[in-house]
């Protein structure tokens, strides 16, 4: 790997990058998405490509050409596995993604295995708590307990997200070294509400939708303030692992 190229840190929301470069020095916004700057000696670029994955090979479109060394995934998860909590990080060796022309039959994209235990170590040199096991990358939310508990038995994976495997495919098309750093938001027991438009793609909450979801549904407000909460201790995961792994990863 040629540690002299730019590492690439996709991730889908907005706080998910601000995580990520609260540790990167010398920051500069490249348009409105994308963010080039310095881990270490490592030249970083970071980018929001929004939620899902049509909108992350979109976002990935102008990656094509790019020069990079490696290609991080980073962000937060849903717990597919009752003993996971909020905050900690997913140590996976791979990532699944059903195949498009039978969803039952899952694609593997394997982590790059140096890569896998160097972000172990930093997970212990930051006091970082971790699960091993596969990522599921689904094309769409899970929403509630039982279907994220279903998933969890069909693809024996223990957490689910939606652009890891989009991010995964990218880094094996340009043979480039591969690592998913999830971090648990939602834990299995926890149902989100179906609140279409509440955020903008890239996960932003839009104030005049929550001023009105307050008042037309005052029964989902205990949900989303957990959900806050648990951004909040996802966000600083990430950030106490970034500080610690990126300025080293590969090297």
């Amino acid at each position: 790997m040629d540690t002299t190229l730019p590492l690439a840190v996709f991730t889908a929301l907005s706080w998910e990058s601000a995580a990520v470069r609260a540790v990167v020095r010398q920051s500069r916004r490249e348009d409105k998405r994308v963010w080039r700057g310095m881990a270490g000696r490592r030249e970083v670029v970071v980018m929001t490509g929004g939620i899902g994955p049509r909108r992350t090979r979109s976002a990935l479109e102008r990656f094509q050409d790019m020069p990079l060394s490696a290609v991080v995934s980073v962000g937060c998860a849903g717990a597919l596995r009752a003993d996971l909590v909020s905050g900690q990080l997913v140590l996976a060796p791979d990532v699944r993604v059903s195949a498009a022309d039978s969803p039952t039959q899952l694609k593997r994209f394997p982590t790059h295995p140096d890569f896998l235990k160097q972000a172990r170590t930093g997970a212990e040199r930051a006091g970082i708590g971790v699960a091993d096991g596969p990522l599921f990358s689904s094309p769409r939310v899970l929403l509630s307990s039982q279907e994220k508990a279903h998933y969890g038995r069909l693809t024996q994976a223990i957490a689910v997200e939606m652009e890891s495997g989009v991010h995964a495919a990218f880094a094996q098309a340009r043979g480039l070294p591969f690592l998913p750093l999830r971090v648990i938001l939602d834990p299995l027991g926890m149902s989100l509400p179906a609140l279409t438009g509440l955020t903008t793609p890239e996960g932003d909450i839009r104030p005049l939708k929550a001023a009105s979801l307050m008042l037309t549904q005052p029964g989902s407000l205990p949900v989303l303030f957990a959900l806050g909460r648990s951004r909040t201790t996802a966000a600083q995961t990430i950030t106490r692992l970034c500080r610690v792994l990126l300025p080293v990863l590969g090297s």
